[in-house]
């Protein structure tokens, strides 16, 4: 038993030794060359965006055998402050003028077209990320982004539209390719390819036959599809139907005065297209195309359909010039029923829409053509069609830019009433609340 003792004393002793020697050693170790000897690395995660967006992920960075720790931060450590999460989408409070900005986490780019899918609830959106990479994205009503379908990094044209089945069509130019899913951004299916440009409408029947009017250089195509936008082709050369506009701009200049389209919009078993550039104007047929009836004196760029099924408001695109015009079916006369001259408004508009019974018109300023005119671009708004309200009166503008605005009604409550709407301005998106209540009872409408 005695010598049991003696061992168990014998190996506490050189224990504690050891540990005394190795504690002066480091005590020495440090006080020498007041730095202290290196364990190997210990690196702080990074967090990076993932690549499709919205989602953080971590990462440790590449050491390269280097140190990157200390023993004093295992010995005597100091809490690293906790990061607080970014959220991938943040809808900020909103603002004097109705408007709440939508950021996200990493930026998307700039924001263009958008639509909002009723169904299931996601906005979607055509961008030019950072860099010039044209892509869709997709955001669920519960904040989920997701980017459904990436471009090129090309500069050019994007398109993003949907039928009345609800089924998507996205553009690129330089190439031009027109993409189609009928899955909400699941799955995409080339269906057109070789386009020179890009398409800037889309209009259906509801039976399969789809339009789709052509924003080029030089070509005044309007393409069709007869199977559900399954395949594509050109349709009608605008500039073999008006060979007198055919011509160019000027001398030396190889630009024609009708050199591409604008709008095209299908309603009453009628068949509407806006023309362009110094040609411009609106024309009509009622027998699949075969004969054409100039409408409009202007080539319109935006449309919304009366609530009633009886006329059509058409957008303008021209500097103080045309204002919003009403198309009556019933008489084929084309009414003026809002001008931009008296108000300081440029005249310019790409988006008009309908929503809870209001019409909604957004006007934008360009740079081409406003050399000693500062315009002033917003949304205007109407109950009826005739009478025009402002309600986002965004500028005016100290100097000559541009200002571009596209909307898409949001999510709609009940069937019927839309909590709240969106807008792109200058490439940001926004949410805003639409006039209820009283609001066309206590706000001045345009004289």
């Amino acid at each position: 038993m005695k010598d049991y003792l003696r061992i168990i004393i014998l190996v506490l002793t050189v224990w504690a030794a050891a540990a005394t020697v190795a504690a002066v050693h480091l005590w020495l170790t440090r006080n020498a060359d007041n730095s202290s000897p290196s364990i190997g690395p210990i690196a702080a995660p990074i967090l990076e965006p993932a690549p499709e967006g919205g989602v953080l992920s971590v990462t440790l960075p590449e050491t390269n055998g280097a140190d990157t720790g200390t023993i004093d931060d295992v010995l005597d450590p100091e809490p690293a402050p906790i990061p607080t999460p970014v959220a991938p989408v943040v809808v900020h409070p909103q603002s004097a003028q109705g408007l709440r900005r939508v950021e996200f986490n990493p930026p998307i780019g700039d924001i263009y077209y958008i639509h909002y899918d009723q169904r299931s609830g996601y906005l979607f959106m055509a961008t030019v990320e950072t860099g010039g990479v044209r892509a869709i994205w997709r955001l669920s009503s519960d904040l989920e982004l997701r980017r459904v379908l990436l471009g090129n990094s090309r500069p050019g044209e994007i398109f993003l539209s949907a039928d009345s089945q609800g089924v998507l069509y996205a553009g690129f130019s330089d190439p031009g390719y027109l993409f189609r899913s009928a899955d909400l951004g699941d799955s995409w299916t080339l269906v057109a390819d070789n386009i020179d440009g890009a398409f800037w409408s889309l209009a259906d029947d509801g039976h399969g036959t789809l339009w789709a009017s052509l924003h080029a250089y030089n070509k005044a195509w309007l393409y069709r599809s007869t199977d559900y936008g399954n395949s594509w082709r050109v349709w009608k050369n605008f500039q073999e139907i008006f060979p007198e506009y055919a011509v160019n701009y000027r001398e030396g200049d190889d630009r024609l005065m009708l050199r591409h389209l604008h709008d095209v919009a299908f309603e009453d078993g009628r068949l509407f297209v806006g023309v362009g550039d110094v040609a411009r104007f609106t024309v009509m047929s009622a027998d699949d195309g075969e004969t054409w009836q100039e409408v409009w004196s202007e080539g319109f760029t935006a449309h919304v359909p009366t609530i009633d099924g009886d006329g059509l408001l058409l957008g303008p695109d021209r500097l103080q010039t045309h204002g919003i015009a009403l198309h009556d079916f019933a008489s084929g006369q084309t009414t003026e029923v809002w001008s931009p001259i008296p108000y300081g408004y440029a005249g310019y508009t790409y988006s008009m829409m309908e929503m809870n019974g209001v019409y909604y018109a957004a006007f934008h300023t360009e740079t081409n053509e406003v050399q000693e005119f500062a315009g002033k671009s917003g949304i205007i708004v109407s109950p009826d069609g005739y009478h025009w309200y402002p309600f986002l009166e965004l500028d005016p503008l100290t100097h000559w830019a541009r200002t571009d605005i596209f909307m898409s009604p949001g999510r709609r409550l009940n069937g019927s009433f839309s909590e709240y709407g969106f807008i792109t301005l200058n490439g940001v998106l926004y949410q805003f609340e639409p006039p209820i209540g009283r609001w066309f009872e206590v706000h001045t409408r345009f004289e």
